[in-house]
C-alpha cells in the first residue's frame, strides 16, 4: 500500500522497460541463466546493472554500465568447475570452490543463476529505478539471495527499494564518499544522493558507512547527520582492526543489505574504479569485515558498484574487474557458510547439565 506521504511519489507514475531484462552471451561464474523471472526458484540470483546515466558529468569518468559484462567474461571460478566442460548442468547446484587462505570449502550445494541485465530505457531515469525495483522485489518475494553487479551507485537505491519483502532491513555501505546529498545538479537520483533516498524507505532502519576518508562536503556531512547514517571512517577501522569496528558498529541479529562501492579499496589495487581513493583498504580487510557481518546478520543481498572497466588495467583482463569477482566470490561463500552454521547450531541439542540463565 502507497502511503500518502511517500517522499517517492514522482515515481508512481513512472513506466518500467518492457522486457524488465535481457540476456547476455555470458553468465556470472558460467551460472546456468534464467530466461524467465517468474520461474525462478534458485537460491541466488545473479543480476547487472549496466547504468551510468547516475553519473555526474564531466566530473566523473563513465563507463560503469561496461562493468557487468567486464566480470561476467572474467570470472575467479566457475559454478560447473570446469569451463572447458561447456555450460553447467541447470538443474545441478553449484560445486563451489575451496579458499587457499583457510582451507574450507564454499558454495558447493547452493544454486545460482544469472536473471541478465536490466533493460535501461534511455534518458528515463524513473523508468530505470522503476524497472530496477520490480526485478529486486521479484527475488526479494521468493527469498533468494540478490547480488548485482554496477553501473553507479545511483543503482543502490533502487535494488534497496525492491528489499522490502524481507521486512525491516539496515544497510552497510563500503565506500570511500558519503552519497548523502539530497540533489545534484537538480537531481535527486544521481550517484552523490543513493544514501539519502535510501535512509527514507520506511522499512530501513539505519544506514552504517564503513571506510568513509579524505575531503567531504559541508552539505555530505550535514545531511549524513540528518539522516542519522552510522559513519565509521578508515581512520577508525585502521586504528582497530577493519574487523573489529565493524564488530562495533555493525548489527546483529537482523536482515541486511550490503552496497559495496569498489573506492573502498585503497587505489593502488583498484585502478578501475570511478572516484579512486588513497587510503583505502586490501581485498583481506574487506574479507575480515564481510566475515564479522555474515557472523552477525542474515545478509539478504549486495550490490558491488563504480567499476569501470574502460579505465581498468590491461593486464588479465583489468584488475579491478578481477577483484570485483572475488568480492562476489567471497561474499556469497561467507553469507552461505554463516547460514549454514546457523541451521546446525540451531539443531544442536542443549549440552548436559548446562546453566540456564532465568
Amino acid at each position: 500500500m502507497i502511503s500518502p506521504d511517500d517522499p517517492h511519489s514522482d515515481l508512481r507514475e513512472a513506466a518500467t522497460a518492457s522486457p524488465l531484462v535481457a540476456t547476455p552471451p555470458h553468465s556470472f561464474f558460467g551460472a546456468p541463466q534464467c530466461h524467465d523471472l517468474d520461474s525462478f526458484d534458485h537460491e541466488v540470483a545473479l543480476l547487472g546493472v549496466p547504468y551510468d546515466q547516475g553519473s555526474l558529468i564531466p566530473y566523473c569518468r563513465v563507463g560503469q554500465s561496461q562493468g557487468p559484462n567486464a566480470v561476467r567474461t572474467n570470472p575467479t571460478f566457475f559454478y560447473g568447475g570446469n569451463p572447458f566442460d561447456g555450460p553447467p548442468d541447470a538443474s545441478k547446484p553449484c560445486v563451489g570452490f575451496v579458499c587457499v587462505d583457510d582451507g574450507q570449502e564454499y558454495l558447493r550445494g547452493v544454486t545460482m543463476a544469472d536473471i541478465g541485465d536490466i533493460v535501461i530505457s534511455p534518458g528515463d531515469i524513473k523508468a530505470f529505478i522503476n524497472t530496477t525495483t520490480a526485478v529486486a522485489r521479484r527475488i526479494a518475494e521468493r527469498g533468494s539471495v540478490l547480488v548485482s553487479v554496477g553501473g553507479d551507485h545511483s543503482v543502490a537505491f533502487p535494488l534497496v527499494r525492491g528489499m522490502e519483502p524481507w521486512g525491516t532491513l539496515e544497510v552497510i555501505k563500503f565506500d570511500a564518499h558519503f552519497d548523502t546529498r539530497d540533489t545534484v545538479g537538480g537531481s535527486r537520483y544521481s550517484h552523490s544522493s543513493p544514501i539519502h533516498r535510501i535512509s527514507e524507505l520506511a522499512f530501513v532502519e539505519r544506514v552504517t558507512q564503513l571506510g568513509i576518508r579524505n575531503f567531504a562536503s559541508r552539505e555530505s556531512l550535514a545531511m549524513a547527520d540528518k539522516i542519522g547514517s552510522v559513519v565509521v571512517p578508515a581512520s577508525e577501522m585502521h586504528a582497530k582492526g577493519p574487523a573489529q569496528a565493524v564488530a562495533e558498529h555493525a548489527p546483529a541479529g537482523k536482515n541486511v543489505y550490503l552496497t559495496i562501492d569498489t573506492d573502498f579499496f585503497d587505489w593502488s589495487i583498484v585502478p578501475g574504479t570511478v572516484l579512486p581513493e588513497p587510503g583505502g583498504f586490501t581485498l583481506q580487510e574487506f574479507r575480515e569485515c564481510v566475515q564479522t557481518i555474515a557472523g552477525r546478520s542474515n545478509i539478504v543481498g549486495f550490490d558491488v558498484v563504480c567499476l569501470n572497466p574502460l579505465v581498468d588495467t590491461a593486464w588479465y583482463g583489468g584488475v579491478t574487474t578481477r577483484l570485483v569477482s572475488y568480492v562476489m566470490a567471497y561474499t556469497l561463500g561467507y553469507l552461505f557458510a554463516a547460514r549454514t552454521t546457523s541451521a546446525a547450531d540451531s539443531a544442536a541439542p542443549a549440552a548436559v547439565g548446562a546453566s540456564r540463565q532465568v
